[in-house]
């Protein structure tokens, strides 16, 4: 009975030590993602509401809306990481060779994307226009 009141012990002294040390970090973290993300929201509402304003066509309102907030939670997620340490420098190069190496392997399919992204900045047509295709 010693022995697991013992066992008991040990892991709860390895589970609480850890939390008391680093648990002003881990918080610091989450209230910067929290923040991020509710800057990423308003940002998000802005750019979308400057979209609103000049008439930019509704698909690519939509796209600068994302970007914008998916920016601003990547920011937020390199301010954090560090404070729980793990080391955010390597992250950017690793996007880098992982978009590389994903750009090769499906050149096909994001032509079509660049196809499709070009259609959304040119804006040759917009939400709501009839396409006939050979004449049909």
């Amino acid at each position: 009975m010693d022995q697991e009141i013992e066992q008991v012990t040990e892991i709860y002294n390895m589970t609480t030590a850890p939390l008391v040390t680093y648990s002003f970090q881990i918080l610091w973290a989450i209230v910067v993602m929290a923040l991020g993300v509710m800057l990423g929201r308003r940002l998000s509402d802005m750019v979308y509401g400057v979209a609103e304003k000049r008439g930019i066509d509704v698909t690519l309102s939509r796209f600068f809306v994302n970007c914008a907030h998916l920016a601003i939670i990547g920011a937020a997620a390199m301010i954090a990481l560090p404070e729980l340490g793990i080391q955010a420098t390597p992250f950017p190069a690793a996007i880098g060779v992982l978009g590389l190496g994903a750009g090769l392997a499906i050149q096909g399919l994001l032509s079509n994307y660049g196809a499709g992204l070009s259609i959304i900045l040119t804006r040759p047509f917009i939400v709501g226009d009839t396409i006939r295709v050979l004449g049909g």
